[in-house]
């Protein structure tokens, strides 16, 4: 594991483990409700919306700390990883990234 992979571990460790912030939980229930509007589980749960969380790229979880997970750009962004990891989602496989260089 790299530097860098072990400092967005902790900054999603530490956002998701966030019980006291409105903002995080608000956004928590977000992440469930899109998997529930992008037809991933029928009534996704807290621990499905943990996954899809843990699986998005960096470039997301940095925006979407940075700007809030709900930011339009940042929502968008989303959206399109759930429609090209769909199956994967479902199925809660493995997702593996690809890199842009």
């Amino acid at each position: 594991m790299s530097y860098k992979h072990n400092n967005l571990m902790a900054i999603r460790t530490n956002y998701w483990n966030d019980t006291q912030n409105p903002d995080v939980l608000i956004e928590k229930e977000f992440l469930q409700i899109t998997l529930s509007e992008q037809n991933i589980y029928a009534e996704p749960s807290l621990d499905d919306a943990k996954y899809l969380f843990f699986n998005l790229p960096s470039i997301i979880i940095v925006k979407g700390y940075a700007l809030g997970f709900m930011n339009n750009s940042v929502k968008s962004m989303i959206h399109e990883f759930i429609e090209t990891h769909k199956v994967e989602l479902q199925n809660k496989a493995e997702i593996k990234m690809k890199y842009r260089m």
